[in-house]
């Protein structure tokens, strides 16, 4: 289009095509094909999802904007099956990793497990996979169109569900095992920032028509601590009911993980000023849980919350709070 202008209010979308695209003119050219079709909005839009952009980069016929297809063709037919079985599983990671999600998620033998490091190493080397060493731990990315490359030869060998159901498995795992209450709140809110990118695209897949909703219910509770530590309330307030409204599939769920999922949703909703009619209910049904649970954390949690929407004028609340807060514990 010859005769596009770049206008203020198209330049932050424009800046978002050139960072999906990692800045690679070539890249950037044939994307800018489609703005006469799609205009700069919805351009960035439509290169959100990974195999779109795979394919604006391959539906112009000319010769040279073909380069780039055939330079992952290329790259990938030089690697060993191994190690293009490695690189493609790579492709699960939305954001950065380390070197063991790595070896968790792309490796399933303790063999290849042990040997992921070189694996690493090897496609850092061959411009597949970036690094970056200048933190404590070397993380890992493989740039937005390396990645959808990878991505599509994931799906075309039949085990992108099992790989994105390990990626899932392990990120809950990592949640779980967070040590919120005795880590340093500096490096925590490092940490859980490096991750979440890859929760969000687990969770994604979790409440997929394809994905495990249970596994994705799991997961939403163990990432209650991460949302708050990095004050991602909304994100909280908006994932709580996807889980809950899963829930509602399973007559037998685990009545912690409901207590925690409203109660995370009331303490959300209390933090963003909510309505009363909203904040109310699951505040009350995590209540009754903490106390058919014995659980006193999330009784103190429930009560205190609740007694915040109430102007903190209740009386009633706060003699009930400090009842359960001076009560032996079990």
């Amino acid at each position: 289009m010859e005769d596009f202008v770049l206008s203020d209010t198209d330049a932050p979308p424009a800046v978002d095509i050139c960072r999906k695209l990692d800045g690679l003119p070539l890249a950037i050219e044939f994307a800018a094909a489609h703005v006469g079709v799609l205009g700069i909005r919805g351009l960035a839009a439509h290169l959100d999802d990974s195999s779109q952009l795979l394919r604006t980069l391959r539906r112009t016929v000319m010769p040279r904007h073909r380069t780039m297809r055939a330079a992952f063709d290329r790259s990938y037919r030089l690697l060993s099956e191994d190690e293009q079985q490695f690189f493609r599983r790579l492709g699960i990671f939305a954001g950065s990793f380390t070197a063991d999600a790595a070896a968790a998620v792309a490796a399933e033998t303790p063999q290849a497990q042990a040997a992921s490091m070189d694996r690493l190493a090897e496609l850092v080397a061959k411009s597949l996979v970036t690094a970056d060493v200048s933190g404590p731990k070397p993380r890992f990315r493989l740039l937005e169109t390396t990645r959808a490359y990878a991505l599509e030869k994931l799906a075309e060998s039949g085990e992108q569900e099992r790989v994105a159901r390990t990626h899932a498995e392990y990120y809950r795992d990592l949640l779980h095992d967070a040590e919120w209450d005795t880590r340093p709140e500096a490096a925590l809110v490092s940490d859980c920032g490096r991750q979440i990118d890859n929760i969000r695209a687990a969770l994604d897949w979790a409440f997929s028509p394809s994905g495990d909703t249970l596994l994705g219910i799991a997961l939403t509770t163990v990432a209650i601590p991460m949302w708050i530590h990095l004050s991602l309330v909304q994100e909280c307030r908006s994932r709580a009911p996807q889980a809950i409204a899963a829930s509602a599939d399973f007559a037998s769920l685990d009545a912690r993980l409901e207590m925690k999922l409203r109660s995370a949703l009331g303490t959300s909703l209390v933090m963003i000023g909510g309505p009363l009619s909203e904040i109310e209910p699951p505040l009350v049904r995590a209540l009754h849980l903490a106390q058919s649970l014995g659980a006193v954390d999330y009784q103190l949690r429930s009560l205190h919350s609740l007694w915040i929407t109430k102007d903190r004028g209740s009386l009633t609340l706060a003699h009930q709070f400090l009842g359960v807060a001076s009560s032996p514990a079990d």
